[in-house]
């Protein structure tokens, strides 16, 4: 009996790869035993990574193409027995006002019953760690233990993605909102590494901030998991971070368009994330939450980890 094959692909952005994990388990409950191909558009392959040791991805496959399909794929795709769909569109245009990222994107591949088909758990986005967390150790090698790199340098440190979509106002928080509130994290004792793309701002002078966006996706993603806790806005990394249920704060806003209900729709999942909500009004989103409050929920998070 041929084996089942299954496309999976959930377009070309980080999140929306983590949002699209929960239709392997849908494929394997439908499809017992069944290939599946984990589709990457090429110019999201740095979270390749992440994806190793997956125990329903049979094959991780980076497009042939930079954010599309060629001539290898399309010749994978014709061999498969359900093939994702990269071309739908959203079900409407506000949808966020009714149900939650990962049943949209399901909804997007071509997927209408998946809340039907999997459990509350089984709908959570989840990565399976198979490496060390931590920077790496050169002089760690693969055949020896003996020079684990300590994590201490790690004490007391808090991470933070602070950008999503470069920084687009009022869905992040600006450079002057994360300068105060930095400041009131270090003014704590706390340490803050700043992960994200190299090109974005240094946000303070603080020895105790260390801005660490020269260093590749995957080493940041190791580093943000040695932390007790990470911050950030709805963005991609925010959801790696969910999907390994690191403990988390959500800085979340409604900058949806008509986005007037169901306001953690937009949330990355994660079962150890506290969520900070603001209203967007007058193109002021997370800039309205008070710094201070939000340094005063970092310490009670970080304290009830501890007890």
């Amino acid at each position: 009996m041929r084996q089942t094959k299954i496309w999976g692909t959930s377009y070309g952005i980080i999140g929306d790869l983590i949002m699209g994990l929960p239709l392997l388990t849908y494929f394997e409950k439908k499809y017992p035993q069944s290939y599946k191909y984990w589709a990457i558009q090429k110019k999201c392959a740095i979270t390749a990574p992440i994806f190793l040791n997956h125990p329903l991805i049979d094959k991780i496959k980076i497009t042939d193409e930079w954010a599309g399909f060629g001539e290898q794929d399309r010749l994978l795709m014709q061999d498969c027995d359900f093939v994702c769909e990269d071309t739908a569109n959203h079900s409407k245009y506000n949808w966020y006002n009714e149900i939650s990222c990962v049943e949209e994107t399901a909804r997007l591949a071509g997927i209408d019953d998946i809340t039907e088909v999997l459990t509350e758990e089984e709908m959570l986005p989840k990565l399976y760690k198979w490496f060390d967390v931590g920077f790496d150790n050169p002089i760690l090698d693969t055949y020896s233990r003996k020079n684990i790199p300590t994590l201490d340098k790690f004490d007391n440190n808090v991470a933070i993605w602070p950008f999503a979509t470069g920084g687009k106002r009022g869905r992040s928080p600006a450079v002057k909102w994360w300068n105060m509130t930095i400041e009131e994290l270090v003014n704590k004792g706390l340490t803050v590494y700043h992960y994200g793309r190299d090109a974005e701002p240094a946000l303070s002078n603080s020895p105790s901030y260390i801005k660490l966006t020269s260093l590749s996706f995957f080493d940041q993603v190791k580093a943000a998991l040695a932390s007790q806790l990470v911050m950030g806005p709805d963005t991609g990394p925010m959801w790696v971070m969910g999907a390994y249920s690191h403990p988390a704060i959500n800085l979340l806003t409604n900058h949806m368009k008509d986005h007037t209900d169901n306001f953690t729709a937009l949330a990355p999942v994660n079962t150890n994330a506290t969520n900070a909500f603001t209203p967007y009004r007058d193109g002021i989103g997370c800039n309205g939450m008070s710094p201070q409050a939000i340094a005063k929920m970092v310490l009670n998070t970080i304290n009830t980890k501890e007890t």
